[in-house]
């Protein structure tokens, strides 16, 4: 039976095998007297039904009884439970498992999480520090910190390196400074903007408040325009953020200034600054940063200022720079399961090599748009893949140019999974594969339809910030 690897970061529990990632599954609840829902589909939930959701049950896993009942649940931890079964059951999940936890879980909580795996289909072998596999065959330095993001709050922690061995010194939380704080506070930003300029409010009503939250992603992850680029409004995006919400057929549009998302972001990465002034006072330890916080625009020039005025070097961490390091060693990570202790330091059995990027490059680089032809389409969410019927030739069309066009048929649809595009078709051949249902888009895919000569591409454009 194959090994798997859990990674428990409430934005995200992660579930691996030596292949890559399997599933992600964000930490939200759905609880009514009728379903249970977790993850994803909880996530789309949470603003349409706010008394029904829950996102702190891995924030604050205990025992301790609720004040009220939520369902049939007693306390954090019959939710968290419920968590781990609905993973173990989407994933078909029965065996070995390692454990690859955040510095904020207290040695209470770990306790409490092995407890729970126990009676589940999941056996857990392993236990170790999630930030310490994150960085261990990383920079070779005395000492890195490593940064990452949470549903509640940011975990800065400090590694120190002595001969081949890497050990986690201690660990600074950062509370208020999580996605659930930094995404209301832009929601309230980008729904100014609506308001503004075309009279919309989407916080006026539950499911288009929904769909701005389901939106931030992307609209952070647009950092890079192709001035081939064939929708005219994006053109001055370099300056200014293009944003756009559906509801009822109508398309509204707004022009957010980038200058001022990075201004309502700085508070936030001020407060990250401070503690990283506390857990390295000489500024001098290099930054390894989750993919969790790499989808917020402008960390980089906060977070790696040093005291002395000298940059940090600070390096990107790929989705899978946990995982994989608990499969290279496994060896050391394995135990029993009635004896297993927590690995907070480790030896490197090889060399620090580049599985971080610096700045300059990206690890796991995304796609960013579709190459059609000679012209190049941004990636968007709910854009549409049509054939032609007459010109029997592919197009890509946003859903109103459709709906206008009886001579086109949808055979595909972007959608954004975990922050990252996928598309969703079965009538396209991915890769000279059919495609059933979703399939996560990666850079040189290639994307066509039985019958036709064209295809579309998924390619990466650069910008001079990369």
């Amino acid at each position: 039976m194959s090994l798997h690897v859990l990674e428990f970061n409430d934005a995200g529990l992660r579930l691996s095998d030596a292949s890559g990632i399997l599933l992600s599954s964000p930490g939200y609840a759905y609880v009514d007297a009728k379903e249970i829902e977790f993850g994803e589909s909880a996530r789309k939930r949470s603003k349409v039904y706010p008394l029904s959701s829950y996102n702190q049950f891995w924030h604050k896993l205990s025992l301790d009884p609720f004040s009220k009942p939520v369902g049939n649940f007693r306390h954090n931890a019959d939710i968290a439970f419920s968590h781990l079964q609905d993973i173990a059951r989407n994933a078909q999940l029965e065996g070995d498992v390692v454990l690859a936890v955040p510095g904020s879980f207290s040695r209470e909580q770990m306790a409490i999480l092995l407890g729970l795996l126990k009676q589940s289909p999941m056996r857990p072998v392993g236990l170790v520090d999630a930030a310490l596999m994150a960085s261990i065959d990383q920079v070779q330095h005395d000492s890195v910190i490593h940064i990452d993001l949470q549903l509640h709050q940011v975990v800065l922690s400090k590694m120190q390196r002595v001969g081949s061995e890497l050990k986690r010194e201690s660990v600074v939380l950062v509370p208020g400074a999580g996605w659930m704080n930094i995404s209301d506070n832009l929601m309230h930003l980008f729904t100014s903007a609506f308001i503004q300029q075309c009279r919309f409010n989407p916080q006026h009503n539950a499911a288009s408040e929904q769909m701005l939250l389901d939106n931030l992603p992307q609209w952070l992850s647009e950092e890079s325009i192709d001035a081939a680029d064939d929708d005219a409004s994006v053109q001055d995006s370099r300056s200014s953020l293009q944003v756009r919400l559906t509801q009822n057929n109508t398309v509204h549009r707004a022009s957010l200034p980038r200058s001022a998302l990075h201004s309502r972001l700085l508070p936030f990465f001020q407060k990250i600054a401070q503690q990283l002034a506390v857990i390295d006072p000489e500024g001098s330890a290099p930054l390894l940063v989750s993919d969790h916080m790499q989808c917020l625009p402008g960390f980089e020039s906060v977070l790696s200022s040093s005291v002395q005025g000298v940059p940090r070097s600070t390096h990107l961490l790929g989705q899978s720079s946990v995982a994989q390091a608990c499969f290279d060693y496994r060896d050391a990570l394995l135990g029993a399961p009635d004896a297993l202790h927590f690995v907070s330091k480790i030896s490197a059995n090889r060399a620090a090599t580049p599985a971080s990027v610096p700045s300059a490059a990206r690890a796991e680089a995304l796609p960013t748009h579709l190459l059609l032809g000679h012209q190049a389409r941004r990636l968007t969410d709910g854009l549409l893949i049509c054939v032609s019927k007459h010109e029997q030739g592919l197009s890509l069309l946003q859903p109103e140019q459709a709906q206008a066009l009886a001579a086109v048929q949808v055979v595909g649809e972007l959608v954004v999974d975990d922050g990252n595009f996928a598309v969703h078709s079965k009538h396209l051949l991915i890769n000279g594969s059919t495609l059933e249902g979703r399939h996560a888009l990666r850079l040189g895919d290639r994307l066509s339809a039985a019958g036709l000569d064209v295809c579309i591409e998924l390619i990466r454009v650069q910008d001079h910030h990369e």
